[in-house]
């Protein structure tokens, strides 16, 4: 009994400390990160795969993360990995673009077109791109810093991600 007890409070000490992670506004992503690092991964009913990761390192080579407009330059290295959570495999990049938005997505609908991406499912929101890579469905978004206290509020950043049931996260 002590033991579940004690349990029930660690799992709801990390929720709650991922909770004010997010409402601080780190994000979500970085929330699932942690609760990845302070559970053991049997915690999880599914974790990933040697074939995740390697597909995760596969993303990360995709010629549409190293596209960008001449007024953006990128920043913080290449991110990439696999959440044992969700079995999700991803990769991203940051730019920091001195030039506008508006020229910057337009950049990237030209982009993405020659590359072979097309518009996802409606459900995946209007500005989702889906391509098969390496038999997978991989999914591409964009997204802009919204956050006008920001010293760079221009910031974006390109994801591609895909989950081992064939989902992605835009």
């Amino acid at each position: 009994m002590k033991r579940a007890i004690v349990a029930v409070l660690a799992v709801g000490c990390v929720a709650g400390g991922v909770v004010a992670v997010d409402v601080a506004g780190v994000g979500s992503l970085i929330g699932d990160r942690l609760v990845s690092l302070m559970l053991p991964t049997s915690f999880f009913p599914y974790t990933c795969t040697d074939d995740d990761k390697r597909f995760a390192s596969s993303l990360a080579t995709l010629s549409i993360l190293d596209a960008h407009p001449v007024d953006a330059k990128p920043y913080d290295g290449r991110d990439g990995g696999c959440d044992d959570d969700d079995q999700l495999a991803y990769a991203g990049q940051s730019y920091r673009l001195s030039g506008s938005r508006a020229d910057a997505v337009s950049f990237y609908r030209k982009a993405v077109t020659k590359d072979g991406w097309k518009p996802a499912p409606a459900e995946m929101g209007e500005d989702c791109l889906v391509k098969t890579v390496d038999g997978r469905k991989a999914y591409l978004s964009l997204g802009f810093s919204d956050r006008p206290v920001e010293k760079h509020p221009n910031d974006y950043y390109v994801q591609v991600s895909s989950a081992a049931g064939g989902g992605g996260l835009c």
